[in-house]
């Protein structure tokens, strides 16, 4: 595999916001679509990544320059038991990866997108 270009322009990596929440913000910016075309198009298998496994999450940092390390810290690590976040275990029925939330100012701060109305 050829070298892999950095996404631009991007999002400052919010410590407070999921690493999913954040890669559906940097997919409607670069796709107009939500993450799972923004995970195609980079070859990551999108079942690997929600579920924070390390090859997936490296691959994202990759695309958007930042440190591994930085983009693990706000990934979910899911076990079949539980998931790891921001170093805190939980048990499997304490998060759902079923809904999607978005923080509203994250939205704002955005800015609009080329081409769509507000």
């Amino acid at each position: 595999m050829g070298a892999v270009m950095t996404l631009s322009p991007k999002f400052p990596l919010d410590p407070e916001e999921t690493l999913l929440s954040y890669t559906d913000r940097l997919s409607l910016m670069h796709t107009g679509r939500g993450m799972d075309r923004l995970l195609a198009d980079r070859g990551i298998l999108k079942e690997h990544f929600i579920a924070g496994r390390p090859e997936a999450v490296a691959t994202l940092a990759k695309a958007t320059g930042f440190t591994v390390g930085d983009v693990q810290r706000v990934a979910i690590r899911v076990f079949q038991r539980g998931f790891i976040f921001r170093g805190e275990d939980f048990s499997r029925m304490s998060l759902s990866a079923r809904a999607s939330r978005y923080c509203p100012v994250c939205f704002e701060d955005d800015g609009p997108k080329k081409g769509h109305d507000q």
